[in-house]
């Protein structure tokens, strides 16, 4: 995953089995593309291995409003997207 500043807007994922090393890097764009065509996106947490679905979200910053991703919530920290690190 890579992030822009000044509030971490998500620009890119890396997707692919390995978390480490993503088969293929994709731009925000085209992945909130593909969530409109119903592909279906989502993070696993190393730790329990917990998979929880990616979804487009708006920026709750007031004065932003871009239309970002993210993952559904859930009890574990370790498979938000905010938590990945970033792609290499």
């Amino acid at each position: 995953m890579t992030t822009e500043h000044p509030h971490r807007h998500i620009v890119s994922v890396g997707v692919g089995a390995d978390s480490e090393v993503p088969i293929r890097t994709l731009t925000l764009g085209e992945v909130r593309e593909a969530l409109r065509r119903n592909v279906l996106f989502y993070t696993r947490s190393p730790s329990t291995g917990a998979e929880v679905a990616v979804r487009e979200a708006t920026c709750g910053i007031p004065v932003c409003n871009l239309v970002t991703i993210k993952s559904t919530p859930d009890a574990v920290t370790d498979n938000n997207l905010d938590e990945l690190p970033d792609c290499p």
